[in-house]
């Protein structure tokens, strides 16, 4: 007969996991020359299903994802855990983003019971380049801010989620989308936890918001970037509880000016 936990047990246990949890996630963002990133992850409990990772192909690739397990709380973060293990396993024979995920849908699809799932996007940056080639499997947009045009644009999802897909059916409709950052450009990574908080109204904060915080503060820091949108859905959701855990991934490549120093630019590209 299963005994019952003892008082405290629980808890201690929910604290081991969330150690664990912790230590499973990148301990620092990349330090790049010409790079700036910043990630911000607050679970809604003590555990979560979203993760994001950094994996490090040379010196000229780096791989960039990141994801949100359908399920909150213990049943989450286990299968955050194992879609950690495969994407990475997977990225041990491929640098192809779309290749990646149809070989970890592989896996997940025979593991997963009907329901479970995971939405996730992986890019593969270029440094020398910034070219980024993308894959994303049913997560949310990810937004380019060009630094020339002042507009953001969408890098739109592929419609099919992890481990819910027949092997066909995901790589017929898995994409794979390219674009190259400018110097001064940003992209902007979160999962539904940022476009779904909820006010005390029941308002969400949404896409449009979070659309309208990127034009107004990408030209900054990449942690003054994160700093300001974490303020702001505080403002948002005021004393209403987070229901969701939100991740933000971002990262710029840096002005010209950053790069080589103002006196060092030709003068019709200096800053007037």
């Amino acid at each position: 007969m299963m005994s019952q936990p003892k008082d405290g047990e629980f808890e201690r246990d929910l604290e081991t996991a969330r150690k664990i949890q912790a230590g499973l996630l990148p301990a620092q963002v990349p330090r790049i020359p010409g790079y700036d990133f910043c990630v911000e992850y607050s679970p809604a409990g003590t555990v979560g299903g979203d993760f994001y990772d950094f994996i490090q192909f040379d010196k000229n690739h780096l791989g960039i994802l990141i994801a949100d397990a359908a399920g909150k709380g213990l049943s989450g973060s286990l299968l955050m855990v194992e879609a950690r293990a495969v994407v990475r396993a997977m990225a041990s024979v491929s640098t192809s983003p779309r290749d990646i995920l149809s070989r970890a849908n592989r896996v997940l699809r025979q593991d997963l019971q009907p329901g479970l799932f995971v939405t996730l996007l992986f890019a593969l940056l270029k440094v020398a380049s910034g070219k980024m080639t993308i894959a994303s499997a049913g997560h949310l947009p990810m937004m380019i801010w060009r630094w020339k045009a002042k507009k953001t644009f969408m890098v739109q999802p592929s419609p099919v989620v992890l481990g819910a897909a027949s092997e066909e059916r995901f790589e017929t409709a898995l994409k794979e989308d390219v674009v190259t950052l400018m110097p001064g450009d940003r992209f902007v990574l979160c999962t539904d936890g940022v476009t779904e908080l909820m006010n005390a109204r029941k308002e969400e904060f949404g896409l449009e918001r979070l659309v309208r915080h990127t034009s107004a503060n990408a030209h900054l820091s990449s942690s003054t970037c994160v700093g300001t949108l974490m303020w702001e859905l505080g403002q948002h959701r005021g004393r209403h509880p987070q229901s969701d855990d939100i991740t933000i991934l971002t990262g710029r490549m840096a002005p010209l000016e950053e790069m080589w120093g103002e006196d060092r630019l030709p003068a019709r590209r200096r800053s007037k």
